[in-house]
């Protein structure tokens, strides 16, 4: 069956490609009518996955979520689904509501996979939409290509082994949702797009680059404002700086795994006209080096958010999160929990025994919002201090009234550059 299955979604990926040779430069036209809500609007629906690694995260967000919304898991087949199920069941969670979707290809960070949209439909009804991104697998062959800067060949050889699979992941989500698609020739992950649900994209300028190698910023935003409903980008100069791309080096011997810059982990809008923004604690930018390197970005961030009228909100950051990694013999570019110097350019001259300080990528704006629940990343457990939360935790009661604020721990996800937004799909 699993044979059946992958050459099931190696058909629909090159289905999905070869549509895409057809498109204009831009994408499809966005349809009329349709847009991207914000967040902060009503949501139907909030989707979900499940990966054994990262249960008490999934636990944590049904919980919080079940009262508010309806959930709908996406996860590979019936066998995985039972699994799911049964291990949610027996933290004396109720599966009231739940509803189970399945298609070969479910990643348990679905916020990156698809992107919900909304307009007219028949007899009057909403309808849905999905917007079909390219999927680089993270902006992989950029990744190589830093990696073997001085090796065309390899670095094109890197390239090739990149897994696009998922490529065909959000058509499917389309067709179960029973959604149009509108293919985009932009490349991006949803965690990376937000939305003021009135015209407004903020874009995270060093991301879009990684992703999109080879197209200028023009033709980029010409892309992006094909999107529903979307009349303006406003460029941001770049995100926090521990959320690396992919594997890397932050500075000295400090190291994270990242998403590259998404959105979703430094700026996220509170309203239609205002905009929450990371900003690290005073003491921690006067004690560490990472910490004073995501406040100077934040600072260029801020001026830019500004000037576009816009009113920002400081959300503090959660103290910073290490831990001890050893850099362990060779494993080429396997994406495992181990780090080696394959994940390197050979002239930081990383080597087999050397101790290094991972940063987890961890961010207190990296929330889920559904009708009356705003869900955040709880640090409590990781060394933030009480009061610094229970500052957060009064910020988003005053941003968000009348919605119950409940923390959920996020730990795994933040150690592979993910977090409580990553692992869900807002539906409008």
């Amino acid at each position: 069956m699993q044979g059946v299955n992958r050459r099931q979604a190696s058909l629909a990926l090159l289905a999905s490609l070869a549509s895409c040779a057809e498109l204009p430069p831009e994408g499809d036209p966005a349809p009329a009518g349709f847009r991207v809500p914000g967040e902060f609007e009503p949501v139907r629906a909030v989707w979900l996955s499940y990966d054994a690694g990262h249960e008490d995260l999934t636990a944590g967000l049904v919980a919080a979520l079940q009262p508010h919304v309806a959930l709908k898991l996406l996860v590979a087949d019936a066998a995985a689904a039972e699994h799911a199920l049964t291990r949610l069941r027996a933290r004396g969670l109720s599966l009231q509501g739940i509803e189970t979707l399945q298609h070969p290809l479910a990643s348990f960070f679905v916020r990156d996979l698809a992107l919900f949209s909304a307009g007219p439909g028949p007899a009057g009804q909403r309808a849905l939409g999905v917007v079909d991104f390219r999927w680089t697998n993270y902006g992989a062959p950029a990744w190589c290509a830093r990696r073997h800067a001085q090796d065309a060949a390899e670095a094109a050889r890197c390239a090739a082994a990149t897994d696009l699979s998922r490529e065909a992941l959000d058509v499917a989500i389309a067709q179960l949702a029973g959604a149009r698609v509108q293919r985009s020739r932009v490349a991006i992950e949803g965690g990376g797009v937000e939305l003021n649900g009135q015209g407004l994209l903020l874009a995270n300028e060093e991301l879009y680059r990684t992703r999109n190698p080879g197209r200028t910023l023009a033709e980029v935003e010409r892309g992006l404002l094909r999107l529903p409903g979307v009349r303006q980008v406003l460029w941001l100069p770049g995100g926090l700086a521990e959320d690396v791309h992919l594997r890397a080096t932050i500075t000295g011997n400090f190291v994270a795994w990242g998403s590259g810059g998404h959105s979703d982990e430094f700026v996220r809008f509170a309203d239609a006209g205002t905009v929450l923004l990371a900003w690290p604690d005073d003491a921690d930018v006067a004690a560490h080096p990472v910490a004073r390197l995501t406040r100077a970005r934040m600072q260029r961030c801020f001026a830019v958010l500004s000037t576009a009228g816009l009113r920002v909100l400081r959300v503090p950051m959660p103290r910073l999160i290490e831990r001890r990694v050893v850099m362990s013999a060779s494993a080429d570019t396997a994406w495992s929990e181990g780090w080696t110097a394959d994940f390197f350019p050979p002239t930081e001259g990383r080597r087999q025994g050397q101790p290094l300080q991972q940063i987890a990528t961890a961010s207190y704006l990296n929330f889920v919002l559904a009708n009356g629940v705003v869900v955040l990343p709880d640090y409590l457990p990781h060394g933030t201090p009480r009061a610094r939360q229970e500052q957060v935790r009064r910020l988003f009661a005053e941003v968000f009234p009348g919605r119950q604020v409940v923390f959920v721990n996020a730990i795994t996800a933040n150690w592979v550059g993910g977090g409580l937004h990553c692992a869900t799909l807002t539906q409008p």
